[in-house]
């Protein structure tokens, strides 16, 4: 009985539809469309309630409600958590996201792309890089800085569980600026780009990023790091593994410390890598001081 209901009032609703977009009247139409969407949300006819909440945002479009238009792009969002059909869900958090920052919403902006990024992060992780990122982008215009941080901090770690370097060092680096602009310290996001370059065998810059932005650490880690570096200038896998294994690193956040892990030593004492070669003298540290 209650299943007849529902179709029922979904066929009333189509029909109340196609009548007004008829005349044409946009705003009512869009109105009729969204009730159309929850209606079949709740039916659990998640494709048929997809298609209504996009249909509303065309007509919202056409009579420049645009917070209304991102409103439905939101429950949009929510049709395809609950469908688990996340490949679309990037895509209309940052449609929406940018017509709340249209009409100076970007709290609404704001949330829907953190909303967005966590529903995504296990299933598509890249895509929740770049919801990450834009949730930085809108706080920052705003003046919140760390904020800002903590949003490209998370995009940074994904990076690193993806093993993707080279975007990963960006948004540590402007990590580490939204950081320092709102007074607040850097150091896991120093700490992370140091090991980072480790990883990719690049000692010298690993040492340029420490004499650039080791002054925002505590001790702990300047004493990990000295160890770290100087081990592997020497060669000496007990001073690499007491930097890395020292309390100071295994206290990072969990992204770091397991890069931490990963981290290959050295093979032994004297210049030759682990391959049993020469050490490349252009990747040799000179020392931390």
């Amino acid at each position: 009985m209650r299943i007849k209901l529902w179709s029922s009032n979904l066929k009333v609703l189509t029909l109340n539809i196609f009548r007004k977009m008829s005349r044409p009247e946009y705003d009512p139409a869009g109105d009729e469309f969204g009730r159309a969407g929850t209606a079949y949300k709740v039916a659990k006819k998640y494709e048929e309630s997809k298609k209504c909440y996009l249909r509303a945002v065309d007509c919202y479009k056409e009579v420049h409600q645009v917070f209304q238009a991102g409103r439905m792009l939101d429950n949009a969002v929510m049709v395809c958590k609950d469908a688990n059909k996340h490949e679309d869900i990037s895509e209309y958090a940052t449609r929406g996201a940018m017509m709340f920052r249209t009409v100076n919403k970007p709290e609404a902006a704001l949330s829907l792309l953190e909303k967005a990024a966590k529903i995504i992060e296990k299933s598509r992780p890249e895509d929740a890089i770049g919801l990450y990122e834009k949730a930085a982008e809108t706080v920052s215009v705003e003046d919140r800085p760390n904020v800002a941080a903590d949003h490209m901090g998370k995009a940074g770690r994904i990076c690193v569980r993806l093993k993707a370097w080279d975007r990963a060092i960006p948004c540590l680096r402007a990590e580490v600026n939204y950081r320092k602009e709102g007074g607040s310290s850097p150091a896991q996001a120093v700490m992370g780009l140091l090991l980072i370059e480790l990883m990719k065998g690049d000692r010298v810059a690993a040492e340029k990023v420490w004499r650039e932005l080791g002054a925002w650490c505590d001790g702990e880690h300047t004493r990990a790091v000295q160890n770290i570096i100087e081990g592997y200038d020497n060669q000496d896998a007990e001073m690499v593994s007491a930097g890395l294994d020292s309390p100071a690193i295994k206290n990072l956040d969990l992204d770091f410390s397991r890069l931490a892990r990963e981290l290959p030593r050295p093979s032994g004492s004297g210049g030759t890598n682990q391959d049993g070669g020469e050490e490349d003298d252009g990747n040799e540290l000179g020392g931390l001081c």
